[in-house]
């Protein structure tokens, strides 16, 4: 098969799902190819402009619909669950994520359109701007929170919890807790906080 940059932007994607963000390498990338790590750069000069089309192709899985009628509040539920979904599809990626510039041009345009629901909601554009940056906060930091924490609901068979010997006592107490965890319930917990307290400065 041929190379283009949407095919070798879907390779690295896939080798970072597998081997995480630190394996990527023009080398390895070449050798999932089938061909010379060299080659690639024909497509992708370095590699940030690399890492820029992982972004694109992430974030184009991230479906924002156009300003409408819809309650901003179901919207903006709509899109936080989508958004935690797109990186817990992707948990080696979520550092990649967590660190976007609105420089990068796929992330400029996922942002505008976010903007552009809260605007047409009546949200004025420093408000908008903070509830932006609020709920990407919000949604990436619990996301890492989950994958981070997901060894405590993993079966063990018996075996003890993954913690190091010299833990705080308080955090050996909270692991069967950190087990039982329900991630949907307190990503919805969270989301009501940050809900409730937008209404009331609306």
């Amino acid at each position: 098969m041929a190379l283009s940059r949407a095919r070798i932007a879907e390779t690295a994607l896939a080798l970072v799902d597998r081997d995480g963000l630190e394996a990527l390498s023009m080398r390895k990338l070449g050798a999932d190819l089938g061909v010379e790590g060299m080659a690639i750069y024909r497509y992708f000069p370095n590699k940030a402009a690399l890492l820029a089309g992982i972004v694109e192709i992430l974030l184009a899985e991230l479906v924002i619909p156009p300003p409408s009628d819809v309650p901003w509040q179901r919207v903006f539920r709509e899109l936080s669950h989508a958004y935690r979904a797109l990186l817990l599809r992707h948990p080696h990626a979520i550092p990649l994520l967590a660190t976007l510039p609105l420089s990068d041009p796929a992330t400029a345009r996922a942002a505008g359109a976010v903007m552009a629901q809260l605007r047409a909601a009546g949200f004025d554009a420093p408000s908008a701007l903070k509830t932006l940056a609020t709920i990407t906060s919000y949604v990436v930091g619990v996301a890492q929170w989950e994958v981070g924490t997901a060894p405590f609901r993993a079966e063990r068979n018996g075996e003890p919890f993954p913690l190091p010997p010299d833990a705080d006592p308080y955090l050996v107490e909270l692991a069967p807790q950190l087990a039982e965890d329900d991630c949907e319930e307190t990503f919805e917990f969270g989301l009501d906080v940050i809900v409730r307290g937008l209404e009331t400065r609306s």
